[in-house]
């Protein structure tokens, strides 16, 4: 019994569809692996994101604590040069003090003070590239990141 062999045309419509199959695997893939571009108008967007983390750390509320942080780890990737290394530092800074205190099972406050003790050789640089952040982002943005009000 012969092995039938397959016909020309379905060998070439098989590598037709096999070299679109691979063009848009490509075209995906470029698309999903483009960097972000870098850019102040992109960052001041991205920040509107975080306009209440402040009051949220202190508040310690878990409902918008963790996507203030994650906006702005994501501004991270957005940041012109001249202040990627400070939002980096902050950026850093506090997602640890919010993972921490996500990690503590009972009392938040208590965790957010030790996450802080155990920080303090780093509270001098924190402070000076949030201080940067912050003058940056009224310059560019004209904005604060701060809130004006706190709830306890």
């Amino acid at each position: 019994m012969s092995a039938a062999r397959p016909s020309r045309r379905s060998l070439i419509l098989f590598a037709l569809v096999l070299v679109a199959l691979a063009a848009v695997g490509i075209g995906v893939w470029a698309f999903a692996e483009k960097p972000q571009t870098r850019s102040a108008v992109k960052l001041c967007e991205q920040l509107t994101q975080v306009n209440t983390l402040s009051t949220s750390i202190v508040t310690l509320d878990p409902t918008t604590l963790g996507p203030q942080v994650a906006e702005l780890q994501r501004a991270t990737s957005v940041a012109p040069s001249d202040i990627q290394a400070q939002l980096t530092v902050l950026a850093t800074f506090v997602q640890e003090i919010a993972d921490a205190v996500r990690a503590s099972p009972v009392d938040k406050k208590a965790a957010l003070t030790t996450a802080l003790a155990e920080r303090q050789t780093r509270i001098d640089e924190v402070t000076a590239a949030g201080q940067a952040v912050e003058g940056w982002t009224i310059t560019n943005c004209g904005t604060s990141l701060r809130t004006t009000t706190t709830r306890r």
